[in-house]
């Protein structure tokens, strides 16, 4: 069912074939998963998609886009907001992700699903407007200054906000998360340098990153920070990226062999190229030969079940000789006291119970030692 679903996402749609109404049930029900009802309905909008999909099932698609409109404009407007209120204290925030493609990148915003806003300020002021954006209104954890600095320094981002809205905000102090497993490194990113690239995006009103920072940033996210369980919005986002925006391939495999993403972008540009946009790998003259069983391996764990993801994770950390969960207090829990270490502790039981329960599942095991073998190879061994 998962490279069907790849299929249908992507450019390949033709070759499903007839399904029976029990496939197509299964079909969308992973596409459900994957939050690719709104990118569907627009592709078979658009006559993108040469294959009969049964109405009720196209009619999902149409009310789940529909309903992301309506989300999206709430969250054009928490963009806007926040960028207004941290550019008059002489911040610059950038937007991540989503945040920064859907207006401008993706055929309508509303195709794009996002599960919050991503904005990226320095690190010596995102305290600063963290606290701005909490005295203006939007919802966050209480917490210490001295607990705010330390996430700053060492997270990706800090604690969550909530818009007046009710639109959820990641203010990143830094571009991209540390390896979720501790036998991956990260590649390095020098955050001051692509702040100092962004450049203005006239459709959006704020400041994106740089075409191939942008393009890196995906390719970090996608491979190195989730090990590919992202699904295949992940794909889509590179694949408008690169048809709308020029990039410098050279520019960017140089950066990507000196910051340690090359094997990544690699594998991530050949997924794309297979699935979504044929000949990108030799218009971005790739200059690694990604083997196949990799590609197919990367696939697989793209449209794994979300529900699974942090079990896989789990039994990919074992397998690469670590442990499936580490007793430690969360800087968060700091936030919201000793009561929060000890709802960390009780969940940090019930994942080792869940994972042990995983352990017997074939499809999670399956997925977990795919996701060790896959993070061997991003590593180089």
């Amino acid at each position: 069912m998962q490279p069907r679903l790849l299929a249908l996402a992507g450019c390949r749609a033709g070759e499903l074939g007839a399904l029976s109404p029990t496939e197509w049930r299964a079909l969308d029900a992973l596409a459900e998963a994957h939050r690719l009802g709104p990118h569907l309905h627009g592709r078979l909008s658009r006559g993108e998609m040469p294959v009969e999909v049964p109405q009720d099932i196209a009619e999902g698609w149409r009310e789940a886009h529909r309903a992301n409109a309506i989300t999206v404009l709430a969250q054009r407007r928490a963009l806007a907001q926040a960028a207004t209120l941290l550019g008059g204290l002489g911040i610059e925030a950038v937007a991540l992700k989503g945040s920064a493609l859907a207006w401008s990148m993706w055929p309508s915003p509303a195709e794009r699903v996002m599960r919050d806003i991503d904005l990226l300020v320095p690190q010596d002021r995102a305290v600063e407007a963290y606290e701005a954006l909490r005295d203006a209104g939007w919802q966050g954890p209480a917490a210490t200054q001295e607990l705010l600095d330390r996430l700053a320094r060492e997270e990706t981002h800090l604690p969550l906000l909530v818009s007046p809205d009710g639109v959820p905000c990641e203010l990143h102090a830094h571009t991209w998360a540390s390896a979720p497993l501790a036998a991956l490194a990260m590649p390095r990113c020098d955050d001051a340098a692509l702040l100092e690239r962004s450049v203005f995006d006239e459709v959006l009103g704020m400041r994106v990153p740089a075409a191939e920072d942008m393009l890196a940033h995906l390719v970090v996210h996608c491979a190195c920070s989730h090990l590919f369980n992202v699904g295949p919005l992940a794909l889509a986002d590179i694949d408008h990226l690169t048809r709308k925006r020029a990039i410098d391939w050279p520019r960017f495999w140089e950066a990507a062999q000196q910051d340690g993403y090359e094997r990544a972008a690699a594998l991530v540009l050949a997924l794309t190229d297979r699935w979504f946009e044929p000949g990108l790998v030799d218009a971005s003259g790739c200059p690694v030969a990604v083997p196949a069983e990799e590609v197919e391996r990367a696939e697989a764990l793209l449209v794994q079940q979300p529900a699974a993801r942090k079990d896989i994770n789990a039994i990919a950390g074992l397998a690469l000789g670590g442990r499936a969960d580490r007793m430690v207090q969360h800087p968060l829990d700091e936030a919201i006291g000793s009561a929060g270490g000890f709802a960390r502790a009780g969940q940090l039981a019930r994942r080792g119970l869940s994972v042990a329960g995983s352990l017997l599942d074939g499809p999670t095991r399956r997925d977990g030692l795919a996701t060790a073998a896959m993070a061997r190879w991003l590593r180089g061994d």
